[in-house]
């Protein structure tokens, strides 16, 4: 009985890896891309389409599948509907700000790697009661040292992007660590969520009200031909930057603590580094490679950590198969 136990808690924490991996995917791709087109598109712009038109698809599918059922969330969960709505506005608004300055695979990283630390002060505080393991303590502290390499080589001009100046070089951290944590109070709200039984689909039905509004509202001085300018790359990110991966993130929140959720997702930076040369500006960095594969082996280390924890709890729980007599029942 054990063993079939440990096999469930085996299958439950792959339900969770392998959405998460392919939401690490998706952010690095989204992150390439942004970058690219946040080059000739304004932030503002691109906000205001795609985050519409992400919002009007997944309004109208949990419509069609469930009516106004969603809307129960504003009653019964409204703190929570409010609180995510604020941190999806403040981590996207930071991420498209940060793309226009840094290279792609170093505000992914700092976005993202950061989240473990983060994670342990937000859990801590908005779910008590979270499990938190020493060895991911250690993880989220190896991975400030990584991080730490990677500001110094932002500001040195060691990084794929090339001398960029102190001034640029500190806003795009600035932004990028904001970033992260906006990420981390993000992942503690959707797994909040999730504990209550709201599926990722009623979730996404009612994330990016404030945030479709604060981008209509920056777009207000800008021309109508800086909006049409902002229609492809706005739904190109609809799809590959915010509406799949957000619902694969949500399907691997459920099955995942948010402090694991943070780790895996922080592997997103070794896709980013080697998507990021097809777009012509940037360069092969030694710097970073060695910082993103140190951050890639402490998450996975850290992964893993989780897993061997969570077999171990499993087994303990479980109530042995015979009695004290000896005798099976």
């Amino acid at each position: 009985m054990a063993q079939q136990s440990e096999t469930g808690q085996s299958a439950t924490i792959r339900r969770g890896i392998v959405p998460l991996l392919i939401f690490a995917a998706l952010t690095a791709a989204m992150d390439v891309y942004g970058s690219n087109r946040l080059q000739v598109v304004s932030p503002e712009s691109l906000t205001a389409v795609s985050f519409t038109l992400t919002a009007v698809f997944f309004l109208v599918l949990e419509v069609v599948r469930n009516g106004t059922a969603f809307l129960t969330m504003l009653r019964d969960s409204r703190h929570d509907v409010v609180a995510i709505n604020i941190t999806t506005a403040v981590t996207w608004l930071a991420t498209f700000y940060a793309l226009r300055n840094l290279e792609p695979a170093v505000v992914n990283v700092v976005g993202l790697a950061l989240g473990p630390v983060f994670i342990l002060v937000t859990g801590a505080i908005l779910r008590r009661g979270a499990s938190v393991i020493a060895a991911e303590v250690v993880v989220a502290l190896g991975i400030c040292v990584f991080l730490s390499v990677l500001v110094w080589g932002s500001f040195t001009g060691e990084t794929a992007v090339g001398d960029i100046g102190e001034s640029t070089a500190a806003w795009g951290l600035f932004f990028s660590v904001v970033c992260a944590i906006g990420s981390a109070a993000n992942i503690t709200y959707m797994k909040r969520l999730s504990d209550r039984g709201r599926s990722p689909q009623e979730v996404l039905a009612v994330r990016f009200f404030l945030m479709i509004a604060i981008g209509w509202a920056m777009t207000a001085t800008s021309s109508l031909d800086e909006v049409r300018a902002a229609l492809v790359p706005g739904a190109v990110v609809a799809v590959i930057g915010i509406g799949l991966p957000i619902y694969v993130l949500q399907i691997g929140i459920r099955h995942t603590e948010p402090i694991t959720t943070a780790l895996i997702v922080s592997l997103s930076p070794i896709f980013a580094y080697f998507m990021q040369f097809l777009d012509g500006r940037l360069q092969p960095s030694p710097l970073t490679i060695v910082g993103i594969v140190g951050i890639v082996a402490l998450a996975t280390a850290g992964t893993l950590a989780r897993a061997r924890h969570d077999g171990r709890l499993v087994t303990a729980t479980v109530p042995s198969a015979y009695d004290t007599d000896g005798v099976r029942r």
